[in-house]
């Protein structure tokens, strides 16, 4: 075994800056008993080392030994659903920080089943690293421009509803309220902008809920995992969740992400001032 890939209820808090932002926080509030799906972590260190080699990237590929685990830790997953579907996605060791949360910026891969549909998603998040988009943030952000990268695979939840959620206006900084929005299905579509999102908000102190009926019912279990997602994460959160079985009696709420709301790097909520200096 290679010891570089890591279920979330393996991985060690030693080893959460080697598993990214969005990595390391999924293993730990997976560990904190939040409702994220369950899946694994693929260090860096389990991918080929860099060798300079012109303009072709490298280090990309899984050796054999890092790929056996991988294979393990899929089987384990599956369990008895041979037809289980995996969400392949980025963890940059800054991804998810408070300067840069790249969201958007990375590949992601979903809906992925066999064996080698998830070798050939993983290959295909972890090269976009390399991008021109990633290169163009990163010096916006002053950030290198040489990401390096864990991946991690998840079950993927049978989303009926998606959608995203922040404990504070992004854009006033205003803690009075948590807005948010949604689409029906998996959340790539609310991301790539393909459909358009129902919006809502959940007034503090008690989470009154405005929008659309259909949400209601769940309004009241979003409203209490955000806060508690804020007070234990330190910061204002940028959410992303999920409903499973959304036309059932209740449904199932998972947390897929959890993220600093980086636009409020410069906001005072004292003073209500913004300060980018």
């Amino acid at each position: 075994m290679t010891d570089t890939v890591y279920a979330f209820d393996e991985l060690r808090a030693e080893q959460q800056p080697a598993a990214g932002g969005s990595g390391g926080t999924r293993a730990r509030l997976y560990q904190a008993g939040y409702p994220v799906p369950e899946g694994f972590v693929i260090l860096p260190s389990g991918f080929g080392a860099d060798v300079p080699s012109g303009d072709v990237p490298s280090g990309d590929e899984l050796p054999a030994g890092a790929w056996a685990e991988v294979q393990a830790h899929l089987a384990r997953l599956r369990g008895d659903d041979p037809q289980a579907a995996f969400a392949v996605r980025s963890s940059a060791l800054a991804e998810d920080s408070a300067r840069a949360s790249f969201a958007g910026e990375f590949e992601t891969v979903l809906d992925t089943r066999t064996d080698e549909a998830v070798r050939s998603a993983i290959h295909t998040v972890r090269q976009s690293r390399h991008s021109e988009r990633v290169r163009a943030y990163c010096q916006a952000r002053g950030l290198d421009p040489d990401q390096e990268m864990a991946v991690v695979v998840q079950r993927l939840v049978p989303a009926e509803v998606s959608g995203v959620l922040f404990t504070a206006d992004p854009v006033s900084g205003s803690r009075g309220q948590m807005v948010g929005n949604y689409v029906h299905g998996l959340g790539d579509r609310l991301v790539s902008g393909e459909a358009q999102p129902h919006e809502f908000t959940l007034s503090r102190p008690k989470g009154s809920y405005e929008g659309p009926p259909e949400l209601k019912r769940l309004a009241r279990r979003l409203y209490k995992l955000a806060v508690r997602l804020e007070r234990d994460l330190g910061s204002p959160q940028d959410i992303e969740w999920a409903v499973a079985n959304a036309t059932g009696s209740r449904g199932k709420l998972y947390i897929l992400q959890s993220r600093p709301i980086t636009t409020l790097l410069g906001f005072d909520p004292v003073s209500g001032e913004f300060n980018d200096s």
